[in-house]
């Protein structure tokens, strides 16, 4: 069956990482964008359709139920969506395949939420009301909703390209981290099990996050399978005191043998932690508006990047999330045992950075 993932702007690409990992039996399609919304990866998968539901690198998971790729953006195409919908067998035979798959028995209830990106004769609106018109058609016994419906069925309007999807995920996939303190800036779950993810993670690891936050990749890290140490902090007070809420709240009652986060106040540019004691690091260090003062990219992160360099043992890996290109670049050059291996753009509130991949000998 078709489906796709929808992810924060560039994350795709890190989430069809997950997905060929978690997910054996996946096949690519292809990469999809909605401007600076989401980014999309389609593919196939013959497995159980609840699989998708345990990502973490993606926001929302879809049945694909049409696909078009050759749109002329006149207004016929609006007659072209409606015999699709209308009359089409193959869009019958996918609206039955996620019926069967969300168990809906009873004729349900349906909303319509329809996306445009690109120059077209038609508006958004004229969409949308093509949409409902041949949903009515086919599916008359189905009741129409503003809100809170059992389907929800999106229309994305790509340039010359149309995907249809109904939504398999709910709210409760991209809100997963249910912060007891929240702080402004915080990093976007999905983000977070991202930059998690790009560390391969493993059993044995010390991990690290030093300018912690509101904990978030702290937690994903914790979701992300067992580990020998979680360490973290940050310089501000209140925000150790929300990552340690946050991130230990959300344990369940500890068993034995089970490993609590140890979160400290610290200077991440003077860490207490001993030579090559860390494999593993992801941070996202203050950028743009997030800095104060006179704080200033090119004061905080060459000591950052040194000490890191420093606690890293070799063979470890640090993936860290910036829009200060240049500057990583330049300093990275100037450090002898940390190479960029990669690195993938996103967007991140708004704002454009980068999820770096640095290596350490």
């Amino acid at each position: 069956m078709p489906y796709y993932a929808q992810t924060m702007p560039g994350v795709e690409e890190i989430a069809w990482l997950e997905i060929r990992k978690r997910l054996k039996d996946a096949h690519f399609q292809r990469y999809l964008f909605a401007k600076e919304q989401n980014g999309i990866v389609v593919f196939d998968y013959s497995g159980p359709a609840a699989d998708l539901l345990k990502l973490r690198t993606t926001e929302d998971v879809f049945m694909q139920i049409a696909y078009h790729d050759e749109l002329t953006r006149l207004r016929r195409d609006l007659r072209g969506l409606h015999d699709l919908i209308a009359n089409s067998e193959t869009f019958g035979r996918a609206v039955n395949d996620y019926l069967r798959v969300r168990r809906l028995s009873a004729p349900p209830t349906y909303r319509v939420i329809s996306r445009q990106y690109g120059k077209f004769e038609y508006s958004r609106k004229d969409l949308t009301a093509t949409v409902w018109r041949s949903l009515k058609e086919r599916y008359p016994r189905w009741t129409p909703v503003a809100d809170d419906a059992q389907i929800e069925v999106w229309a994305n309007l790509l340039g010359s390209q149309l995907l249809i999807g109904m939504r398999l995920s709910d709210r409760t996939m991209r809100h997963r981290f249910e912060r007891k303190v929240e702080l402004p800036a915080s990093l976007r779950p999905s983000v977070a099990a991202a930059m998690v993810f790009l560390t391969d993670p493993q059993p044995g690891d010390v991990f690290l996050d030093p300018m912690a936050g509101s904990g978030t990749i702290l937690y994903e890290r914790q979701q992300a399978g067992k580990f020998a140490a979680l360490l973290g902090g940050d310089i501000d007070p209140e925000r150790v005191d929300a990552a340690r809420k946050n991130v230990r709240g959300t344990r369940k009652k500890p068993t034995a043998g089970d490993k609590l986060p140890d979160i400290r106040q610290w200077d991440a540019r003077h860490l207490p932690l001993e030579d090559a004691s860390v494999d593993k690091i992801a941070t996202n260090p203050p950028f743009g508006k997030q800095l104060r003062g006179t704080q200033t990219p090119a004061k905080l992160y060459p000591p950052i990047l040194a000490e890191l360099q420093r606690v890293v043992r070799p063979g470890g890996r640090i993936v860290l999330l910036t829009s200060e290109y240049d500057l990583i670049k330049e300093e990275v050059r100037k450090l002898p045992r940390l190479t960029i291996t990669t690195g993938y753009s996103v967007a991140v509130l708004g704002v454009w950075g980068r999820i770096y991949i640095i290596d350490v000998a």
